[in-house]
């Protein structure tokens, strides 16, 4: 079935001639197998520009069309691929519009065989002519010798446009695709075929297939089909705000990397900031932006050209580093709160009282916080808070200082949508995820009674680009560990019934889980999950569980317990320390770090290297400024310990959640559980959940029921306390 996708809302200069021809090629294409983008993100030197639309077909290859929306009258002369024309068509008194399809035919095909080892793909090169017919072309200019393709206003319809396509001439030679090649095609050109590889080193020859570190490499090289809605996030930029809903793996800090990369090349004019909670994200979001600016560029731009228009920002910054709260602090000219300035209180709670005041000093001083085109939000549910006295005028305190920070979209921008005015405010979030507030960052809790207005009428801005986008496949966290990740974060099988969750059929599918039964209290509900939405393969790989759960007497047991695990994963399954093991620590306050000093010491006395997060240097204890590292989370040779909430945002093959005996002695705080399902959700492979002294606890029954539930949970449904459903307005 054919698939289009509109990466940035028709409405420009000269663009009404593009759109008649789009429409006609999605029309031409409706119930065959294609491919295609409205202004696929590809900015070089060589192609000056992305092109205007591109068509993927399996048996044509790659399509470049040239759109050039020109009357008869304004071409004076031709001269084999040079146009000169009677007066300046923006700017230009001459035109090469086949040479420049052409280039950008051959640049997309050379990155779609280097990508996806096609050497049999075709591509091809056409200029459309939607305001001028064949017969008048040719009254003016039939004599001349030309071998442009060409398609005319009147080779619009399904069967005629196609034909041209079929005659037009290949750039590049080759032959139809096979059903794998094709899909090997779709792949180069979307997300899920460029996304970073993970640098996993091979792993020494064993006679044992079933090492961890041989079915590791095994899922590594699985190739991950064509996502459209990643596509619809990643490519498209939206004429106005974006909320982005998506379960934990499902690639939001990728597809938001991606989008700000696609936003400063298309428009590297705007200034642009890509904003973070957790800074131990830092040179990852950094690496991932440098990544796709390199990809959509053929590697003529990177993060260092990028320069101050787009700038990778933690919502708070340092004095060393700064970041978006500090940045508009010095637009308003008010020095910025440090966070010995600011109230006792949580990470969050100190940032939005910062952020408050900050509103309130530009409100004093009428100064002006606009300065930036566009802003993207990852991590956005770290972000908001319940405490009404952080609250701006009944708005979110961080999320209002956001939108203050944006110019508003040019008017021509807006498409005719009804929005009196729109900026640009993109936030990505998963409100499972959230460690400090029960607070869930829906338009309606971040901008209150105005939330409607900055939204505006209608659920999509012209041209189809969403206002909204619930993502729901999991492409880090295997399908039998998310389940049990969901499971244990809402309390869907304990005894009390669960404590927070989605309450109605349409959400729970939006999050990719299939569903039985009706959300009634007391009916039976079954919660299944289809591989097609957890699409890592490592469960078709082994008959391993990949949750396991024990419980010890003592610490020291479970402690021990650790140990070995951690050192059997070292040798005999051939794991690297760093960055494919990780131990995370539950607990609320001063907890974890009692218990993360526990586990260091318990590593260190058989000489396993162990990393704190934060830290400089590997083998010590919770090290001080200024032998600090606060961007820290992996060092190379070592395990990495963490507390829940610096673990935020990473991952890891083999992650040991030690210590539940915690979340069990508070087993209703939907705080602990929201620590137990991030834990849980950083791995890429196994998890071992531990605790001591809590084998008869309410918890370790529930967490026992989960993993003997397979792959389908069956529960009896209760309305929870904290309820997850999806309110956009």
């Amino acid at each position: 079935m054919a698939e289009f996708i509109v990466t940035e809302a028709f409405g420009g200069p000269g663009e009404d001639g593009e759109a008649r021809v789009f429409e006609a090629v999605k029309t031409a294409y409706a119930g065959d197998e294609a491919l295609g983008f409205w202004k696929y993100p590809l900015v070089t030197a060589d192609t000056v520009r992305e092109p205007d639309i591109l068509i993927a077909d399996p048996e044509l290859g790659l399509v470049v069309i040239e759109v050039k929306s020109l009357p008869l009258d304004m071409i004076a002369g031709v001269s084999g691929y040079r146009w000169t024309l009677s007066r300046p068509y923006y700017g230009k008194d001459h035109l090469n519009p086949y040479e420049q399809a052409r280039k950008q035919a051959h640049v997309l095909g050379e990155l779609a065989v280097r990508k996806g080892q096609l050497p049999q793909l075709a591509t091809r090169a056409i200029v459309a002519l939607p305001l001028i017919t064949r017969e008048a072309w040719d009254v003016r200019f039939g004599h001349l010798l030309s071998d442009v393709p060409m398609l005319f206003a009147d080779q619009m319809t399904p069967a005629k446009l196609r034909s041209a396509l079929e005659r037009t001439p290949p750039v590049r030679y080759g032959e139809p695709l096979d059903d794998a090649a094709w899909m090997t095609l779709r792949s180069a050109l979307g997300t899920s075929g460029n996304v970073p590889k993970r640098a996993v080193k091979a792993p020494v020859p064993s006679a044992a297939p079933t090492r961890r570190a041989d079915l590791i490499a095994r899922a590594t090289r699985h190739l991950h089909a064509f996502d459209l809605q990643q596509e619809l996030i990643a490519k498209t930029i939206p004429p106005g705000p974006q909320r982005i809903r998506g379960i934990a793996g499902s690639g939001k800090t990728v597809l938001l990397a991606q989008k700000a990369a696609t936003m400063h090349l298309r428009h590297p004019d705007w200034n642009i900031a890509l904003v973070f909670f957790s800074r131990s994200l830092y040179d990852q979001i950094r690496a991932q932006v440098d990544h796709w600016l390199r990809q959509a560029s053929n590697d003529e731009q990177n993060i260092q050209t990028a320069g101050h228009k787009l700038r990778i920002l933690h919502a708070w910054g340092s004095k060393d580093q700064p970041g978006f709260y500090r940045t508009l602090a010095s637009q308003v000219g008010v020095t910025p709160l440090t966070v010995d300035k600011t109230p006792p209180g949580s990470p969050t709670s100190k940032l939005l009282f910062a952020c408050r005041a900050l509103l309130l000093d530009a409100q004093l001083t009428q100064r002006s916080l606009q300065v930036f085109d566009a802003v993207l939000i990852d991590e956005g549910q770290d972000l908001v808070h319940e405490h009404l006295s952080l609250n701006f005028e009944e708005k979110q305190a961080f999320y209002w200082m956001a939108y203050q920070s944006l110019r508003p979209v040019a008017r021509d921008a807006l498409l005719d949508t009804g929005e009196p005015e729109a900026r640009r405010l993109i936030w990505a979030y998963d409100e499972a995820q959230s460690l400090d507030t029960l607070t869930i960052p829906n338009t309606r809790e971040l901008f209150g009674d105005a939330g409607a207005a900055i939204f505006g009428p209608g659920a999509s801005y012209k041209g189809g680009i969403r206002k909204s986008e619930v993502m729901n496949r999991c492409y880090r966290t295997p399908g039998p560990v998310l389940l049990a990740a969901h499971a244990l974060g809402m309390g869907l099988l304990r005894d009390g019934g669960m404590l927070a969750g989605l309450t109605n059929k349409a959400d729970w599918q939006s999050i990719g889980y299939d569903v039985e039964g009706m959300f009634r209290s007391g009916s039976e509900v079954t919660l299944t999950r289809s591989p097609a939405n957890s699409p890592n393969p490592l469960p078709g790989f082994t008959d391993e569980p990949l949750v396991t759960f024990e419980t010890y007497p003592t610490r020291r047991a479970e402690l021990l317990a650790l140990i070995a695990s951690v050192q059997e994963d070292l040798s005999t399954h051939g794991l690297h320390p760093s960055r494919q093991i990780l131990i995370v620590v539950p607990g609320l306050e001063w907890e974890p770090y009692t218990l993360q000093e526990d586990v260091f010491k318990a590593l260190r006395s058989v000489n396993i290297s162990v990393y704190l997060p934060g830290n400089k240097d590997v083998n010590v204890q919770k090290q001080k400024w200024p032998d600090t590292d606060p961007n820290g989370f992996w060092r190379d040779g070592a395990v990495t310990v963490s507390p829940v909430m610096q673990a935020k945002g990473n991952e890891a093959d083999v992650v040991y959640v030690v210590g539940l005996d915690r979340v069990a002695a508070r087993e209703d705080s939907i705080k602990l559980r929201n620590q137990l399902f991030v834990g849980i959700s950083r791995s890429r492979g196994w998890v071992h959940l531990s605790g001591a002294g809590m084998d008869d606890t309410p918890l370790a029954g529930e967490i026992r029921r989960v993993l003997a539930s397979g792959g389908e949970l069956h529960f009896t449904y209760r309305q929870p306390k904290r309820q997850l459903d999806d309110v956009v307005e």
